[in-house]
């Protein structure tokens, strides 16, 4: 399958990157250069024709939305997360893209107490916070295209990405993920498209499935066969 990448600077992006390419052809892009031997297209994901060009022969897209960059402003970040995922969906709708899984996170819960476990079918309870205000953003803008039945989309609230053996011995995070559980579970998304296709949208969590977990990964492993290889029992 032809998938564009976008966010492939981002530590996520590189990894999806590495471990998509045996199963599909990539199309990498980013606002930003990268030294890579795969397809990649610099892109402002603005609202003009290079847009259309960039989504041209692709069937899948990952979007991060949810990718944090040092140094961005307040006003870029929303503006990656609203206006310029506007511009992607919208042409990935004209191009017949079909389908797109949009990267948000888990921290969109983060007000709910601590000793609920909460799932796919909960309320976000967004902030003023740029980030997290950008990714509710971003799921509101990617539902509307779905539910107009424009363009079938998955949303990945991801938990907080880490490498497990550079967190050993940290004080543990309920909302860890291991990076390569990650991107094994988007890889396992773009596997069931076409057994899905009558899916026009819907939401999965990804994070650990330790005891002490966060949220329910439940639907991601019935769905997805999610099978975490990391749960971080040893942390602290």
């Amino acid at each position: 399958m032809r998938v564009l990448i976008t966010g492939a600077t981002t530590s996520l992006g590189q990894a999806l990157s590495d471990g998509l390419a045996q199963a599909h052809l990539l199309r990498l892009s980013d606002r930003d250069g990268l030294e890579t031997q795969r397809e990649f297209v610099p892109s402002e994901l603005g609202h003009d024709e290079s847009t259309g060009a960039l989504v041209e022969d692709i069937e899948a897209i990952v979007h991060l939305a949810y990718a944090p960059r040092p140094g961005d402003s307040e006003t870029e970040w929303l503006d990656h997360n609203s206006r310029r995922t506007y511009n992607l969906l919208w042409a990935a709708a004209e191009a017949g893209v079909k389908h797109v899984v949009v990267v948000s996170t888990l921290d969109l819960f983060a007000p709910y107490d601590s000793h609920l476990t909460v799932s796919e079918n909960w309320k976000p309870l967004p902030s003023c916070d740029p980030a997290i205000l950008g990714a509710h953003l971003c799921e509101f803008t990617a539902r509307e295209f779905a539910h107009s039945r424009a363009l079938p989309v998955t949303v990945v609230r991801l938990g907080h990405l880490v490498h497990a053996e550079e967190v050993e011995g940290q004080s543990y995070d309920p909302v860890w993920v291991d990076i390569d559980d990650a991107v094994r579970a988007i890889g396992n998304i773009l596997d069931k498209i076409t057994a899905e296709r009558d899916r026009p949208y819907g939401v999965v969590h990804i994070q650990s499935d330790s005891p002490r977990a966060r949220f329910s990964v439940a639907a991601a492993k019935s769905r997805l066969e999610f099978a975490p290889e990391q749960n971080f029992e040893a942390n602290p």
